[in-house]
Formats: structure tokens, C-alpha cells, sequence
């Protein structure tokens, strides 16, 4: 491109349009895959085409040189989930300690050379006042070595740095890993609070927190209730479990990590309320889900479970015409029977206590999404936004449907936000090959999760699936401005 000579080396094209003086030498023109201009009509189209072929040619080059895993490192996407612990090894922990260590042991020897095979291993110790190495290995035999060199000790009165931990993690691991936390008592840093739900909601990861009892003096035990409320936030904004148990009793609740560890984990329903209330929460399941698993915290909960035959199961029927009903702590886990109904299903949760409501399974419908803003220029576009959208402006969402058969396969019928008291709806455009731009005119002012609806075309069964991760409009927008570019070896400061 030449805008005041018109030089160009030989063998070179020109990029052309009427601003590039260099078109005007030989070879004249310039290159037809970038933009549609009047000299270019007829070969725009071919041009796009010959581009288009020869990056995939490329892609798969590199994929037949470095194999499937490496391919997919390279390109950014996990084959399959991510084992993350982040593990208080204060005194009083060990008991903790040796159930994760079991619970990794298991996970890896269970799915090793299948597709759940955890695609990385990430591990965060903390005590008191220090927190770390992060410990990321792709190789199972390093990270069942690294848990079984943690041991219990130190630790005083005051409580650990568990916050501090749960960020090295959060910035150590691909997005939308999920992460567990292990502790007994409340967090010191918890001015940390407000960072981690920003990382969180910029990698949409989800993290669970097993809090036990039993193991710390009357005092800690006192503090760590006053702070539980700080767990279930966390665990709330990131569409995860705050598991309260006692340390004998941890073993029957850690079960959730296995069902988390898998390929092909969607969410269909999430819900909380603070404080509780009577209410009913309908759910579509549709024929592509299997595994699929309630998951109830909260100290006073009664539900009632029912199908769209009208056959209904309560919390008090450990094994039922519906599923199996598991109580440990604060947390029911109901798994539902294979032979489940596919249809409109309904639980009634009857609670005055906060309490969570997750539901989810196995099926390769599902989608993903990003806020976006558009751009101008000879090559008109939509980029992801960093961080949340701004509050007072239309906000569009940029959303990537996958079916059972690919894009084609599903039909979507709306996409909408939803807050605990409603749902709003945005205008839906196909932009084809599964993606949808959704532009929502009015955003809530409070946080809210995005839920898609439409029909597996393959079983002709209703679907609807869930964003985990709680967002938010922000007020503010912060902008850096670059005026050089980064070079190696170069300091660069911003």
C-alpha cells in the first residue's frame, strides 16, 4: 500500500483501491480477496475462495504435523475439561487433603485415554501468609505426584489466604475451567473478593467450594460461618456449588467433581434465591441429554420433582420413580433415571433460606457467546468486548450454536437474558454456520445469565441450555490508548 509513492519491489502485488498509487505500476490492480471495489468485482469471490482454502490447507498441515491435542492447544481449545484443585494445607486439613488427592486418583485412572480425559492438570496450594507455585502439567502421573507431596501444617488462628490462591488459579487456567476449592475456615484476604468475580466473569469459569467443619477450633469455626456468605457469592457469580459438610462426611459430597469432569457438560437451568421463597422453575429436557443431574444447596429445602407425565419425587424418597435423591451437608444431588421423559419437567422448591438450584447433563448441543461491539473500515466486522458491556447502550451478543449434527441441526428460537425477577428478550439475526448476533435493547441494570431456547431438529424435541457465569452492565469504560508497537526485548509501557 503506497498512499504518496508509487514504488513497489518486483514480484510484489499491490493491496489496490483508489488510495494505493502503488496499483498504477506493474502488475496493476491489487489483491481481490480483502474488499469488493469495482476493478475487482469478478475475482472477489474466487479470491476469497483460494484464501479460505489455503489457511484450512495450512490448519490442517499443522494438525497432521502436531496431532489432535497439540493442534488443539495451539488453537486455544481444550479437548476436554480441566482439573483444577486449589487446597488449603493448614493443620487441620489433612483429612481434606487425602480426599482430593482420592479424587484425583480416581478421575484420572477412570478417564485416562477417553474422551473425559482432563485436557490439563492445575493445582494452587495455600496456608498462611503464603499461597503457590501454581502447578500446570498436561501429564497425569506429575499431577497425581504434586497433590500426594501436600501435607498439613502451619496454619494459626487466623485464617488463610484462600482468595489469593483462587486468583493464581483463575489467571493460570484456560477459560471456562472449572475450579475447586478445598478449606475449614474463612479467608484473610478478602479484599480480593471484587477482583475475582472480574476474573471470573472475563474467564467465565466456574468454581466450587467445599467448606468443612469439624477440624478447627470453636473460634475459626465461628469466623468461617460469618464468611461462608463470601464463598456462596463467589460460587453464585461463576454458576458454581458452596458445599458446607462436615470432614467425615466429605467423600459422599466430592462426587460433583467427577460429574463436572467430563466432555459435553451443558447447564439447562440455574437459579438462586436470597432470601428463599416458594417457587416452581420449569425445565425443557430434550432428547440429546443423558446424565443429567439436580443439583439443590441450601440449609431448609423442600422440593417436589416432577415430570410432564405428571409423576412427581420429593426430597424424602432416596430412590424414586424419578431418580435417586443424595443428601450430604447443605447439598441434595438427585440423578435422574436413564429412561427419563423428554418434555416440560417441573420442581417446586419450597425454602425461607437461600438456596441455589443447578441443573445439568451430557449432549453436544450447546453454545457459547460473547459480547461484541462492530467496527468500520474496508473490512466491517464484529470484535469481542474486554471485560463487561457498557451500561445505558444497546448490547450485542455474538452466539455460536453447535447441534448434534452440527449448526444445521438445531433451530434456535429466542435467546434471552434472565435476572431473578425477568426475562428479557433481543432481537435475533442468523448470520449462518450456527452464529446469531442478538441485539438486546433494554439490559438489565442487576446481573443475569443468558439462556437459549429452540428444537434439536434431529429428535424434533424442544431444548434450552444455560450460561453459568452471572454478568453485568458497567458504568464505566476504560480505554487504552497505544501509540507504539511492542517489540522483543523492548520495554513497553502502558
Amino acid at each position: 500500500m503506497g498512499i504518496s509513492s508509487k514504488f513497489k519491489p518486483n514480484g510484489k502485488c499491490s493491496h489496490g483501491g483508489a488510495a494505493d498509487l502503488t496499483g498504477l505500476e506493474i502488475p496493476w490492480g491489487g489483491i481481490s480477496k480483502d474488499e469488493r471495489r469495482p476493478d475487482n468485482e469478478a475475482l472477489h469471490n474466487t479470491a476469497i475462495t483460494l484464501a479460505t482454502t489455503a489457511s484450512l490447507q495450512l490448519l490442517d498441515d499443522i494438525r497432521g504435523a502436531a496431532g489432535d491435542n497439540d493442534f488443539l492447544r495451539l488453537m486455544g481449545v481444550a479437548r476436554s475439561s480441566v482439573l483444577a484443585f486449589v487446597i488449603d494445607t493448614t493443620g487441620s486439613m489433612s483429612d481434606d487433603i487425602a480426599e482430593a488427592e482420592r479424587m484425583v486418583n480416581q478421575i484420572i485412572d477412570s478417564t485416562q485415554g477417553t474422551q473425559d480425559e482432563p485436557s490439563l492438570y492445575i493445582l494452587v496450594p495455600f496456608n498462611d501468609p503464603e499461597f503457590g507455585p501454581l502447578i500446570r502439567t498436561t501429564d497425569p502421573n506429575v499431577m497425581k505426584a504434586e497433590v500426594d507431596k501436600l501435607t498439613a501444617h502451619g496454619g494459626g488462628d487466623p485464617p488463610e489466604m484462600c482468595l489469593s490462591g483462587l486468583q493464581l488459579a483463575l489467571t493460570g487456567a484456560p477459560a471456562s475451567s472449572h475450579i475447586y476449592v478445598f478449606t475449614d475456615v474463612a479467608a484473610k484476604d478478602i479484599s480480593l473478593k471484587d477482583t475475582i468475580v472480574a476474573l471470573i466473569r472475563s474467564t467465565k469459569s466456574t468454581v466450587s467450594f467445599f467448606i468443612t467443619d469439624g477440624g478447627a477450633s470453636r473460634r475459626r469455626r465461628r469466623r468461617s460461618v460469618d464468611m461462608f456468605d463470601i464463598y456462596r457469592d463467589l460460587a453464585l457469580v461463576s454458576g458454581g456449588q458452596a458445599i458446607r459438610v462436615s470432614k467425615a462426611n466429605l467423600p459422599q459430597a466430592t462426587g460433583i467433581i467427577a460429574d463436572s469432569s467430563t466432555s459435553a457438560l451443558v447447564t439447562v437451568l440455574q437459579r438462586a434465591r436470597n432470601p428463599g421463597k416458594p417457587e416452581t422453575f420449569s425445565f425443557q429436557l430434550d432428547e440429546s441429554l443423558t446424565n443429567i443431574t439436580i443439583y439443590i444447596t441450601g440449609n431448609t429445602v423442600a422440593f417436589t420433582l416432577k415430570n410432564p407425565a405428571g409423576v412427581t419425587q420429593t426430597e424424602t424418597e432416596a430412590s424414586g420413580k424419578l431418580g435417586t435423591v443424595q443428601k450430604v451437608g447443605n447439598l441434595y444431588r438427585i440423578r435422574l433415571a436413564s429412561n427419563k421423559q423428554t418434555g416440560l419437567w417441573e420442581i417446586n422448591m419450597n425454602s425461607n433460606q437461600p438456596y441455589t438450584l443447578k441443573i445439568t447433563g451430557q449432549s453436544t448441543i450447546a453454545f457459547i457467546y460473547d459480547f461484541v461491539e462492530s467496527f468500520g473500515g474496508p473490512h466491517p466486522g464484529y470484535a469481542p468486548i474486554s471485560g463487561r458491556p457498557e451500561s445505558g447502550v444497546p448490547v450485542i451478543l455474538l452466539v455460536s450454536v453447535l447441534g448434534r449434527k452440527g449448526p444445521a441441526s438445531v433451530k434456535v428460537s429466542n435467546v434471552v437474558l434472565v435476572t431473578v425477577s425477568e426475562v428479557i428478550g433481543g432481537t435475533l439475526e442468523d448470520v449462518g454456520n450456527g452464529d446469531f448476533l442478538v441485539t438486546v435493547t433494554k439490559v438489565p441494570a442487576g446481573e443475569f445469565v443468558v439462556l437459549v431456547n429452540g428444537t434439536d431438529l434431529v429428535s424434533t424435541t424442544l431444548f434450552q441450555r444455560q450460561s453459568t457465569t452471572q454478568m453485568s452492565v458497567s458504568s464505566v469504560t476504560i480505554r487504552a490508548v497505544v501509540d507504539r508497537t511492542m517489540e522483543p526485548g523492548k520495554a513497553f509501557t502502558l
